[in-house]
């Protein structure tokens, strides 16, 4: 069964989608037989994902997840992640004590450098959100390049989701917001159930918003 950090992963799919069911984790059987298949158990901050919303077709829009059968060890690193033309590769060390491992990126599993991320429970829901106000939910933009510090201000009272090495993600109520590291500053992302609530996102914010 899904463990702590599930309730945290549902919960950020739930904002993007709407709901979250079981029907959006993969089915235990399957994790074990992948953990059989690389011989070790997967830590449980990417267990729990897996169980909890990894089936969902989100993870799979740009950089995709791995299913389960299709995990791999390389160089000390398992590989759950690429990106969509294979030009990046995330993974987390093999041997590790951690429940919420740190993930690392890299440009070839076999034969490049590994460089950290974030941790695997920050990681995982800040890609959800980024994928969701790239354009999946029914309404986002993005805005031209800001100061850090007036993206900062303007997500000050919004719950964290999570971040990468480029970008941190913030949800609130349907409402999804990611500052994207952009040149020598900061490009926000926001997505939306609905037009109303991106209407008043705009609004709220005061800053010019590209739409799509």
């Amino acid at each position: 069964m899904a463990g702590k950090f599930a309730e945290g992963y549902r919960r950020v799919l739930t904002d993007i989608i709407g709901r979250a069911s079981s029907a959006h984790g993969y089915p235990l059987r399957q994790i074990e037989a992948a953990e059989a298949d690389i011989g070790f158990t997967i830590p449980s901050a990417l267990r729990n994902y897996y169980l909890s919303v990894g089936r969902h077709k989100l993870n799979r829009v740009h950089n995709r997840l791995l299913a389960p059968a299709d995990l791999s060890v390389s160089q000390g690193r398992l590989v759950f992640m690429e990106e969509n033309q294979s030009v990046l590769f995330w993974g987390l060390r093999r041997r590790t004590a951690a429940a919420d491992p740190m993930v690392f990126r890299t440009m070839d599993p076999d034969d490049d450098e590994w460089v950290a991320e974030a941790r695997c429970s920050q990681f995982l829901p800040a890609m959800l959100c980024w994928y969701a106000a790239s354009g999946s939910m029914p309404h986002t933009g993005y805005s031209d390049e800001i100061d850090h510090e007036d993206a900062r201000r303007l997500v000050r009272s919004w719950p964290s989701a999570g971040r990468s090495a480029v970008h941190s993600a913030f949800v609130r109520g349907g409402q999804v917001v990611c500052l994207e590291e952009f040149g020598g500053g900061v490009m926000v992302r926001l997505g939306t159930r609905s037009r109303k609530d991106f209407d008043a996102l705009v609004s709220e914010f005061g800053i010019g918003i590209h739409q799509g």
